[in-house]
């Protein structure tokens, strides 16, 4: 099996995948804006860190969930399919797969998608709209050298 290390090193550093991630999520939140809101996206929790349990003996790497979003109310039904498509368009750019439907029922709609870093962002409406993007293990900057 190859080192932990050798496999993070060929990743991007956490700082790099994290800006990148970060750039992603402004473009879904522009676009559902634009083309299913308007909504009121506000900061529903900050960027919070983690080790990783994939490999717990790098200690070098870690994983973020970076600043979750919120913007109260539902999207109607109606908009579901719409904000979807936005979603998938945007992350496919990014390398994440086709969305997965973790639920789908009137008012309340969940989707996740994950990349081959093991990342994952889930979008939902229910109560609020939500998204929020966790990354996988990446090692930081200072370590790749």
């Amino acid at each position: 099996m190859d080192d932990p290390r050798n496999l993070l090193r060929q990743r991007p550093s956490i700082e790099e995948i994290s800006e990148r991630y970060e750039q992603m999520q402004q473009r879904l939140l522009d676009r559902l804006n634009i083309e299913v809101g308007p909504l009121k996206w506000a900061v529903s929790d900050p960027v919070s860190r983690a080790g990783c349990t994939e490999f717990p003996d790098v200690h070098e790497a870690e994983s973020r969930v970076l600043e979750s979003w919120r913007a109260p109310g539902n999207l109607p039904d109606s908009d579901w399919p719409l904000a979807v498509e936005i979603v998938q368009e945007i992350t496919v750019e990014y390398g994440f797969g086709e969305p997965e439907i973790i639920v789908n029922r009137s008012g309340d709609h969940e989707i996740i998608g994950n990349d081959q870093y093991g990342a994952v962002y889930q979008f939902g409406t229910a109560a609020n709209t939500v998204l929020m993007i966790t990354t996988g293990c990446h090692l930081l900057a200072a370590a790749k050298g």
